[in-house]
């Protein structure tokens, strides 16, 4: 069950308003999966569409921070006819507690998240050992992780905090599958330059 009643401190109250507003009508009016899949950071929405297309059983949630973005992606699943999946407009740590009961996420994809890399941004990773507490609380054991970057600090700054983090552990890459995953936009873009990705696969104790 959504949580409409969770309520953060009043600076985020304040200067969240609007997308903590969209948040909790989406929650208000919609029953998500017991085991939700979940994508943080949806860009124009490319992989999520993809997955959709292939999994029409499966419903996906995305969250991206640019309005403008989620907005024109559920326009064309709309277009396309493509009811399994929807993107909130939304910082993804405000949303998870609103939205997401604990132990709900089965899945959590998050591909070529901004590296920030000036230190006093740094609490804006969505990886770090903060945020990945929220998320081992919302998802339920043996729920997997499935990340890419093409910044390879980046990933070692992830893959560090993530093999600190009691509650994840990694799986072999070789079990990664890299088939039938659809690509992102940025995946189409590295490929096109032949630059080299990293992948992260991790699953929840």
């Amino acid at each position: 069950m959504a949580d409409l009643n969770y309520r953060f401190d009043d600076i985020t109250e304040q200067y969240a308003s609007r997308p903590l507003a969209e948040v909790r009508e989406y929650a208000k009016n919609n029953t998500l999966s017991d085991q939700l899949s979940m994508e943080i950071g949806s860009n124009k929405g490319q992989f999520l569409r993809g997955l959709a297309v292939e999994n029409p059983d499966t419903f996906y949630l995305g969250i991206e921070i640019r309005p403008k973005w989620a907005s024109q992606a559920n326009e064309s699943f709309e277009k396309e006819g493509i009811s399994n999946a929807h993107i909130l407009s939304a910082d993804a740590f405000h949303a998870l507690p609103i939205l997401v009961d604990d132990g709900q996420l089965k899945e959590l994809f998050v591909l070529y998240p901004d590296p920030w890399w000036k230190a006093r941004h740094r609490k804006r990773r969505v990886i770090q050992t903060s945020n990945l507490d929220m998320l081992a609380k919302k998802m339920s054991p043996g729920a997997k992780l499935w990340i890419r970057t093409d910044v390879g600090p980046l990933a070692n700054d992830m893959r560090a905090d993530l093999n600190a983090h009691p509650e994840f552990e990694p799986i072999p890459l070789k079990d990664y599958p890299l088939d039938p995953f659809p690509y992102s936009e940025r995946d189409t873009l590295t490929i096109k330059k032949s630059l080299p990705v990293q992948l992260l696969y991790y699953q929840r104790v």
